[in-house]
């Protein structure tokens, strides 16, 4: 019954018109719970999803994690639950994990220029990528050259499914512009790849570089973080996110304490008596 729930479930949410990156992460997570618990899914008590979602904090788990798959569970039994599958939802009574603030870590120019100088293709190329257009793993794997011209960057495929286009930087163009059609970034036998790929070969290349807590998505907030800076304006760096939410770029946009301080001492001072003890 509990595979059958599951499968209605990632049925439900195709209907819906959720995004498959969105449907594979519930049926993973929901799929992973479903093995660990004694009679599956349709049968769990609200202190086996309890002990389970405790038993992720104790492997050491981030709290971010622990948010989205109690997201994820939680959705599922509401849904199983007003559909009438289910007598009753076990997560009722579960208080949702908060979420920590997102804080942006870009890269420092040392390290993307040492990453850029050292790691071999296709790595160089998916860094250029990250770092030069913004771009998520997922969407380095799908990238094409025919994809990319001077003057723009097509994202067939974006977080959400959404499509997405960003201006080309001369470095992206002058790495592309004579490569032949076809997938950006390849395995050795030439063979597409996907971002869990990319992910996992750069974490070997940049350990063996010292560059233990550098990650191709921290690329990214280095990408949003110096934009915000250039051109102050959030929106501007919200669209070359390609964020649905401005709540989100606030998350990749690093504010640091030279601009505060800048902010702060240009505020107008009224020329009266208060100038006097300055």
């Amino acid at each position: 019954m509990s595979d059958q729930l599951l499968d209605l479930h990632a049925r439900h949410l195709r209907a819906g018109g959720k995004s498959r990156r969105t449907i594979e992460a519930r049926v993973n997570v929901l799929g992973r719970l479903n093995g660990w618990l004694p009679f599956g899914l349709a049968f769990a008590a609200t202190e086996q999803i309890e002990a389970w979602l405790s038993d992720l904090r104790t492997l050491g788990r981030s709290r971010w994690t622990l948010s989205v798959y109690a997201y994820h569970i939680r959705a599922f039994y509401q849904w199983a639950t007003s559909a009438g599958f289910l007598d009753g939802d076990p997560t009722a009574s579960i208080p949702q994990p908060k979420a920590p603030r997102c804080l942006p870590k870009p890269v420092t120019e040392e390290e993307l220029a040492a990453m850029l100088d050292a790691l071999p293709e296709p790595l160089r190329t998916a860094a250029t990528l990250a770092g030069y257009a913004g771009m998520r793993v997922s969407e380095i794997a799908a990238c094409m050259r025919e994809h990319i011209t001077a003057e723009t960057i097509l994202i067939p495929s974006g977080k959400g499914d959404q499509p997405g286009v960003v201006p080309t930087h001369p470095i992206v163009w002058a790495l592309v512009v004579n490569r032949s059609p076809g997938p950006l970034v390849t395995n050795r036998r030439g063979q597409p790849v996907d971002g869990h790929w990319i992910t996992q070969t750069a974490r070997y290349h940049l350990d063996r570089l010292g560059l233990h807590t550098v990650h191709l998505h921290r690329l990214r907030h280095r990408y949003g973080t110096l934009i915000q800076a250039t051109v102050g304006d959030l929106r501007v760096t919200q669209e070359c996110l390609r964020h649905k939410n401005v709540t989100s770029t606030q998350g990749y946009t690093q504010v640091t304490g030279h601009q505060r301080r800048a902010a702060v001492l240009a505020l107008p001072v009224p020329d009266t008596g208060a100038r006097a003890g300055l």
